[in-house]
């Protein structure tokens, strides 16, 4: 009874066994096709027709580009595209034709300044204010040229210049109250403030000489009485009534056409 059950025993382990190991085959043939499965689709799926296994699946084209628009009506079909080459003649750094018309020779360029005209100066006249006296002052101080300097030349003219000075610096010959000359009509040579006398002791023209007298006469004045004195306000007046009648005279002669 006892072998019985241990044959049976052992022919129940070795079905079991049996059964065991078709168990394990299914399995690992089921495991397989599981595999084979992953394997493919991981790969893109089901293969196309044609294609072999392993083969990398095609990818797709894009789709094709839009044809460009039509010209509309007026405008060119076909644009002219920038050259990438460089102009010719700047390449080796030189300057290309210029545009526009040539400048002429002596044109100005554009930013230059352009030379200033020199204004036309002011017309002068010189006219002796009465009441001023001023040139009476022989003596003039430092600031003036010496008797000496200016007589250098004419010895005649300078002993006679000394013998005229006051013991106050003042012409002998010139009367302080009513500011006036005793001998105007036989004054001396130097005395009369004229063309000819200030080119022959100064060296002015007579072109030069109106604006000459004017200013020796501003210096003796200021020297004498100051800049604020009714002396200097008077001759500046004058001066100022006769330039401008001078310059009315040649207004006129040039509309006249003299």
């Amino acid at each position: 009874m006892l072998l019985l059950r241990g044959a049976r025993a052992a022919s129940a382990a070795s079905t079991a066994v049996a059964a065991g190991t078709g168990a394990a085959r299914t399995l690992s043939v089921r495991l397989t096709a599981v595999a084979a499965l992953s394997s493919s689709s991981s790969s893109g799926g089901r293969r196309r027709k044609g294609q072999r296994r392993g083969e990398a699946k095609p990818q797709p084209q894009p789709p094709p580009l839009p044809p460009p628009p039509l010209p509309r009506h007026g405008e060119s079909q076909s644009k002219k595209r920038p050259s990438a080459r460089p102009a010719e003649g700047k390449k080796n750094g030189a300057v290309g034709e210029a545009r526009g018309p040539p400048r002429l020779e002596g044109e100005a360029r554009k930013g230059t300044r352009q030379p200033q005209q020199e204004k036309p100066k002011r017309v002068v006249q010189w006219k002796c204010a009465s009441g001023c006296g001023a040139c009476c002052k022989l003596d003039k101080g430092p600031d003036f040229p010496t008797p000496d300097e200016i007589f250098a030349d004419h010895p005649d003219h300078l002993e006679l210049y000394k013998s005229m000075i006051g013991t106050d610096g003042w012409c002998i010959n010139y009367d302080k109250s009513s500011r006036t000359c005793n001998i105007y009509e036989d004054r001396p040579f130097f005395c009369r403030v004229e063309p000819k006398v200030f080119d022959e002791f100064f060296g002015v023209q007579p072109n030069r000489f109106d604006r000459e007298a004017c200013s020796a006469c501003l210096d003796n004045i200021k020297m004498v009485y100051g800049e604020d004195s009714a002396e200097l306000s008077n001759f500046k007046r004058v001066i100022r009534e006769e330039s401008k009648k001078l310059e009315a005279s040649k207004d006129q002669d040039k509309l006249l056409g003299t």
